[in-house]
């Protein structure tokens, strides 16, 4: 694990972070700053504090969003493996019948 210092800009403040990818980081970094500025433009008299607020709610909101998506497609998986190893007993008992 080898961190390695890596400054990015954030709506107009430059922080130095660590990490071991530059380009994970900085990738994160553009997200949030887009965010934040996506909300200064919509809402252009709040405060430096209250468009952190709100893109941080935004990311937290996107992020549940895909964590019940995620959950509901690994619901989706194990039920069809269920179906899929119900079906090969199935298959398997008519084969051994018939051997």
């Amino acid at each position: 694990m080898n961190q390695k210092e890596i400054r990015v800009k954030i709506f107009n403040n430059e922080y130095n972070l660590q990490g071991e990818n530059t380009e994970k980081v900085e990738r994160v970094s553009d997200y949030v700053d887009g965010i934040m500025n996506r909300i200064s433009s919509e809402s252009p008299n709040q405060s430096e504090e209250t468009i952190a607020v709100v893109s941080a709610l935004n990311i937290a909101e996107e992020y549940f969003k895909e964590k019940d998506l995620k959950t509901e497609i690994e619901k989706e998986y194990s039920n069809m493996l269920d179906e899929y190893e119900t079906k090969l007993k199935s298959l398997s008992g008519l084969i051994d019948e018939n051997l």
